[in-house]
């Protein structure tokens, strides 16, 4: 119970520094917006203000997602299956958790998840024919093995 209680709280530290990091980055985000609408600067200044913008509220993004995870590691480690794998059953690596104590997926399993949202992104950019072109040779080999297989019976 003691180990418990240790995990939990050092899950709800991770997520108070997560949302220090948030509220840092989103004051950075806003001084770098109020001086951009006070003055008139070139085209180049103007994209890298963009840029710095973009890459901002990307890090916010990414570590909104973190206290997303907190909260579910959180809520785990309550009722006491924090580093068990959400998907499989199996526990999680302790070295995995140490690195990353927002996952509830074991490597295995997140390698699956991965490979499934890297398809799916290849499918869904896909839809103006380019990825067409990447199954095509793969479609073709398995209809010309259906073909000989049914040959065989």
């Amino acid at each position: 119970m003691a180990k418990q209680n240790k995990t939990l709280d050092e899950l709800k530290q991770a997520r108070d520094h997560t949302l220090v990091d948030i509220e840092r980055l989103k004051s950075e985000l806003q001084a770098e917006i109020e001086p951009a609408s006070a003055t008139d600067d070139d085209s180049a200044d103007i994209a890298a203000d963009i840029y710095e913008r973009g890459k901002i509220i990307s890090l916010i993004q990414s570590l909104e997602a973190k206290l997303h995870s907190l909260d579910r590691a959180i809520v785990l480690a309550s009722k006491g299956t924090y580093g068990i794998c959400e998907m499989c059953g199996e526990p999680i690596a302790p070295e995995r958790l140490k690195i990353m104590p927002e996952t509830t997926v074991c490597v295995r399993c997140a390698s699956k998840l991965e490979e499934g949202i890297r398809r799916r992104q290849i499918l869904v950019s896909g839809q103006d024919g380019d990825a067409d072109d990447l199954f095509d040779d793969e479609n073709d080999d398995t209809a010309e093995d259906s073909n000989q297989a049914d040959d065989e019976f």
